[in-house]
């Protein structure tokens, strides 16, 4: 049985329009490299930070949940949205129902 995850990124505010469709896109296909399955990205648009982050007072808001991946995937997951620049912040946590 997998394991259920869900992924928060907070992308930089000016990425707008199309742009905020190709990073849905990515972050699922990033998710799938790793060997994960998606079932569902959410947009959850842009939204005022509770404190700055790298000179931002706001960003655009993605939600993914997924199943699956291994801790050694999760790690790389996370190294690569590390150096992402246009990533604020992110967060993974495994989902219980």
């Amino acid at each position: 049985m997998a394991t259920e995850y869900e992924i928060m990124v907070v992308l930089h505010p000016d990425i707008v329009g199309e742009q905020i469709e190709e990073r849905m896109a990515h972050l699922r296909g990033t998710l799938t490299d790793f060997g994960n399955d998606v079932t569902e990205v959410i947009d959850w648009g842009r939204r005022r930070l509770a404190y700055p982050i790298k000179q931002s007072f706001e960003g655009h808001y993605l939600i993914a949940h997924y199943e699956g991946g291994s801790e050694s995937h999760r790690d790389e997951l996370e190294q690569s949205l590390l150096i992402d620049e246009q990533v604020l912040r992110h967060l993974i946590v495994r989902r219980d129902h």
